[in-house]
């Protein structure tokens, strides 16, 4: 049984996405935020602090990514920045049995995330909990070819990290390699002030091409292997 806090954030949810589906939010209802927010309110609708000076971003957020990827079961979806795993947790149920890959830059975050999604599973029976067993959590670096999520090719990547101009072109060379014909890859850009868009790119045979752009989010930066060994050095 939910509770009145769980009951507003659906309300926040609804409000931001007029039309969402009744898929969605069951899949926001299954997945419910307090396995993942460590600190404060987990219903509350507003990006919240995690570690590394990372965010679980706000769930009316999460829910316009959702709704823009046009997910249907049985895809094959790429996470860049798993996070607490929230996010992939709701992708998972409504792909499902396709399978969901995420990635993290930050090892401890990875770790946590998985802890996360098991507590999850422990509190479900078990028909709602097997939606969460084709959920793969890896730690590194999303851009390097060498790292296996670049062995498989999916019909949906989606970024929760904010990508600015000097790593465009690597993520459009990424969504080239891995996504499936007619799959699309979504990721905000940082661009003035950090704040930015989403943008949406389609694979057409072989080709590449931006298909839309929603101005007005902010997301943490995009981080590769170098730039997370100078993070810890700080």
């Amino acid at each position: 049984m939910k509770n009145k806090d769980f009951e507003l954030m659906l309300k926040s949810i609804k409000l931001n996405n007029l039309g969402i589906s009744s898929d969605i939010l069951k899949a926001f209802s299954v997945c419910d935020r307090k396995y993942f927010v460590k600190n404060g309110s987990p219903y509350i609708d507003v990006p919240q602090h995690v570690a590394h000076g990372q965010t679980i971003s706000q769930p009316s957020t999460i829910a316009r990514m959702i709704r823009l990827l046009k997910l249907e079961k049985d895809f094959d979806v790429l996470e860049i920045g798993a996070n607490t795993g929230y996010h992939a947790s709701i992708v998972a149920y409504l792909v499902y049995p396709g399978n969901v890959f995420t990635i993290e830059i930050f090892p401890d975050l990875a770790k946590d995330a998985r802890k996360n999604v098991e507590r999850l599973k422990k509190n479900l029976d078990k028909k709602e909990a097997k939606k969460f067993s084709k959920i793969k959590i890896i730690a590194g670096d999303a851009l390097n070819s060498k790292n296996e999520i670049w062995k498989n090719k999916y019909d949906r990547i989606y970024f929760t990290a904010g990508v600015g101009a000097d790593k465009i072109n690597d993520v459009r060379d990424m969504a080239k390699a891995l996504l499936k014909e007619n799959g699309i890859v979504l990721f905000p850009t940082r661009e003035a002030w950090d704040y930015g868009a989403l943008e949406i790119w389609k694979l057409e045979k072989k080709i590449l091409r931006k298909v839309y752009r929603e101005e007005g989010y902010a997301f943490v930066p995009l981080l590769r292997k170098q730039e997370l060994e100078e993070f810890y050095r700080k």
